[in-house]
């Protein structure tokens, strides 16, 4: 009896994790994604969006998941909420000259810079940079 408590409770468990990773409003993109949302010609993006670099084993990049997670479900439509594990797209963290993780850019559509932000900050702090982005 104890051993099928345990089989059901690792079955529920991996069920649970694949439910919630099924209904993210953040999408996990790489490199060759990152560059195709993008106009070459202009430098610009078709909609607002949200770029966080992260890698699995940083603590700050998963305190600061749930935070992304709830935004892009509160500007769902307006704004595109991306995940870019920094370990899997080193090129890519190359060229941006990423140094510190998390790392989050901020791309409005008018083709000004990004606005950046680098480190763990509260849900508060980054729905600021979130709104700049809209203006």
């Amino acid at each position: 009896m104890k051993k099928a408590l345990l089989i059901f409770a690792a079955i529920f468990t991996m069920w649970t994790v694949a439910s919630a990773q099924s209904t993210t409003k953040v999408k996990e993109i790489n490199q060759a994604e990152f560059v195709a949302l993008f106009d070459m010609n202009t430098g610009t993006i078709a909609q607002p969006s949200v770029f966080d670099f992260n890698a699995t084993w940083c603590g700050p990049c998963r305190q600061l998941a749930p935070a992304l997670e709830q935004l892009a479900a509160e500007y769902e439509g307006r704004v595109n909420f991306y995940s870019i594990d920094v370990d899997k797209n080193k090129d890519l963290a190359k060229a941006l000259e990423i140094q510190s993780i998390p790392y989050v850019l901020f791309f409005g559509t008018n083709g000004d810079d990004p606005e950046e932000m680098i480190g763990l900050r509260t849900k508060e702090e980054v729905k600021v940079y979130i709104e700049k982005t809209l203006k």
